[in-house]
């Protein structure tokens, strides 16, 4: 699973239960998410989580499920599930930009209910349908995360009343039905940028758990619905599991045949993110600031996934840097730095990259992008080559990205193969 030491992970934020860090894979380079939960897990567990990783693999050609790379026990006894770093959600995304265009509310729905009739014909239940566990790559491509019940029940949490189904709060059901009603609080979520509860402020959990049970859900104030959407939300949250409808695969096929409206484009954010322990030694300082960077620069272009929810076949997305510092110390007038990223040396099924950068002090990680792929990024020191693997006739578009420890640096995109490469 890589080094688990301080300096080499930094943390990227905290569940109910687990702690999510992400880092770089020494031997590969490439960026990972490492989610911490607080104690161990016993044979019984380990036996379930097992089966439900093993139904999950089965799924990985589906691209919509992000399956854990490897889960076990840390040297510090705690346990450990590693996956691919997503650091964007739908909580994200709304809370910054509010409720998503119809068209993309269509376009995630159809992917996530294609995604639980997949994961419920292979024996997996979700159990946890909340806007922080749909996550974007920086494609924009959404993933549907945490996946199972083994170490949700091993590790019970406060959950998010709002999106639970009123069976599970009274029996602690959880099964495709309550997947179900997640998937429609998802959907009512992403078109009003509230869950089905309509928190109050100030409101109590108490007092919000007896109107989730008691109230009608509030009908979606939202104009220019497409037909159909609002009565198949609402049936999707009836309180009588009963009458919603039969399975998700029905679900996908009703949001897929939806009219929509095309999307409307938004504009990129520019956060301020604050990462990384203060006591890492100096010798580690580039590379986790450069961790810090990458994650930033996912952040910045999963932001904006209503551009890419459905990827126009011309073009492949490129992550914008941030132009805001990644420190919350002084404020540091930043160096005039420069990265140049020649033309890529298109070998066939390998890309030669050369580059060079203004400031000898640089640590940098190269940025991957094939038509229709998940991004990847390799983290490559100090050096200014590298070679890059390719699938022969794929268009590809390449970045570099760069970090002094103040803040990141990027080069121009540069593809290959008539690949034409969008900030």
């Amino acid at each position: 699973m890589g080094t688990m030491d301080d300096d080499e992970l930094v943390p990227l934020g905290e569940g109910p239960v687990a702690t999510v860090l992400a880092g770089m894979d020494e031997a590969t380079g490439e960026a990972f998410a490492l989610k911490v939960y607080p104690g161990r897990v016993d044979r019984r567990v380990r036996g379930e989580l097992d089966k439900e990783l093993s139904a999950l693999n089965s799924l990985s050609e589906l691209g919509t499920v992000l399956i854990p790379a490897e889960a076990k026990e840390l040297p510090d006894g705690r346990f450990g599930v590693r996956m691919e770093l997503c650091t964007q959600s739908l909580a994200d995304l709304v809370r910054t930009f509010g409720p998503l265009s119809l068209q993309d509310v269509l376009s995630l729905g159809e992917a996530l209910a294609t995604t639980l009739a997949a994961a419920h014909q292979a024996g997996v239940v979700h159990g946890g349908m909340t806007p922080g566990n749909v996550l974007f790559r920086a494609s924009g491509a959404p993933v549907l995360a945490d996946f199972g019940l083994a170490l949700r029940q091993a590790f019970p949490g406060d959950s998010e009343v709002g999106f639970l189904a009123p069976e599970t709060i009274t029996d602690g059901v959880l099964d495709e039905r309550t997947d179900l009603y997640g998937l429609g609080a998802l959907l009512y979520f992403a078109l009003t940028g509230r869950s089905p509860a309509r928190e109050e402020p100030g409101e109590t959990v108490d007092e919000l758990t007896l109107r989730v049970l008691s109230g009608p859900v509030p009908p979606i104030d939202r104009p220019g619905l497409p037909s159909g959407l609002a009565p198949l939300v609402t049936s999707l949250l009836a309180r009588d599991p009963g009458a919603r409808p039969i399975d998700a695969t029905l679900v996908a096929t009703r949001l897929g045949a939806t009219p929509g409206t095309a999307a409307t484009p938004r504009p990129l954010g520019a956060p301020i993110l604050d990462f990384g322990p203060e006591h890492a030694r100096s010798r580690r300082k580039g590379k986790t600031w450069l961790i810090t960077g990458i994650a930033a620069g996912v952040v910045v272009l999963a932001a904006a996934a209503v551009l890419v929810l459905r990827n126009r076949p011309s073009e492949l997305n490129v992550p914008p840097a941030s132009g805001a510092p990644v420190t919350s110390g002084p404020t540091t007038t930043a160096k005039p730095v420069r990265i140049e990223l020649a033309n890529p040396v298109d070998h066939g099924d390998y890309v030669e990259l050369s580059w060079s950068g203004t400031d000898s002090t640089l640590h940098y990680a190269v940025i991957v992008a094939g038509m229709d792929l998940p991004r990847k990024t390799r983290y490559v020191e100090g050096a200014t080559t590298s070679k890059i693997e390719v699938e022969r006739g794929r268009q590809y578009c390449f970045v570099v990205q760069a970090t002094d420890g103040l803040q990141p640096y990027e080069s121009e995109s540069k593809g290959i193969r008539g690949a034409r490469c969008v900030r």
